[in-house]
C-alpha cells in the first residue's frame, strides 16, 4: 500500500516534470525533482474504523520532494511546477481516501558542491515535504 501511494503521487506530476524515485542517475538530465520520504505511520481508529479491532486503516507519509537545477532558474521552475502539481492535491489510490497534500519546505536552496557539473559549475536544490494522510475505505 505504501508504493501504490507514492505511485499516486508521481502520477499528479506532468510529464514536463522529470522524475527519479528515490534515486538519481549518475548522469542525470537537468533539472528534475526526485520523490522520497519515510515508509509512513499505519493506524487505526479512522473516521470510519473501529479502533478496538487495532486494524491499520490511517496511513500518514511524510514524502518528500528534492528540487534539482543545473541553476537556480532551473530549479526554482521544476519547484514551481511541481508544487502546483501536488500542492492541496488528493492522489487517487484504490481503496484509500486521501487528505489534499499540505506541502512545507524542510531545506532552502542550496548549492550542492559535491556534484560538478560538466563544464564546471554546480548544481542547486532545495527539499519540500508533502503530507499525506490516507483512509482505507
Amino acid at each position: 500500500m505504501i508504493k501504490e501511494h507514492y505511485d499516486a503521487v508521481k502520477a499528479l506530476l506532468p510529464s514536463t516534470v522529470r522524475v527519479y524515485p528515490w534515486t538519481v542517475p549518475a548522469s542525470p538530465q537537468y533539472p528534475y525533482v526526485v520523490l522520497w520520504g519515510d515508509l509512513g505511520d499505519e493506524s487505526s481508529g479512522g473516521p470510519d474504523g473501529d479502533s478496538l479491532k487495532d486494524v491499520p486503516d490511517v496511513l500518514t507519509l511524510r514524502i518528500r520532494a528534492t528540487y534539482v537545477g543545473a541553476t537556480a532558474d532551473s530549479m526554482l521552475i521544476v519547484a514551481r511546477n511541481t508544487r502546483s502539481a501536488l500542492s492541496r492535491k488528493q492522489p487517487a489510490v484504490d481503496g484509500w481516501r486521501t487528505n489534499p497534500l499540505r506541502q512545507s519546505v524542510l531545506m532552502d536552496g542550496q548549492v550542492d558542491r559535491d556534484v560538478t557539473l560538466t563544464g564546471g559549475g554546480n548544481p542547486v536544490f532545495a527539499v519540500d515535504e508533502f503530507a499525506l494522510v490516507s483512509h482505507k475505505l
